[in-house]
């Protein structure tokens, strides 16, 4: 990501909900780390982006899942 933002994330088809902001690289890139180590082969993390300076979220639910 390309500016500060909370990324909203769930392992449990949004049954509960966690929230990472990122931080700048110093590299114009900013990351957030979401803390997965329990997944499996199998699970999925949903995600979304909240743009705090725009006061603004992305609209759209995107979906990684675990090979």
């Amino acid at each position: 990501m390309l500016a500060k933002a909370a990324v909203h994330w769930s392992m449990d088809g949004w049954r509960t909900v966690r929230d990472a902001v990122t931080h700048d690289t110093t590299l114009g890139v900013h990351v957030a780390d979401l803390s997965t180590t329990r997944l499996r082969r199998g699970d999925r993390v949903d995600f979304t982006f909240y743009w705090p300076e725009v006061d603004r979220w992305e609209g759209t639910d995107f979906v990684v899942c675990v090979e």
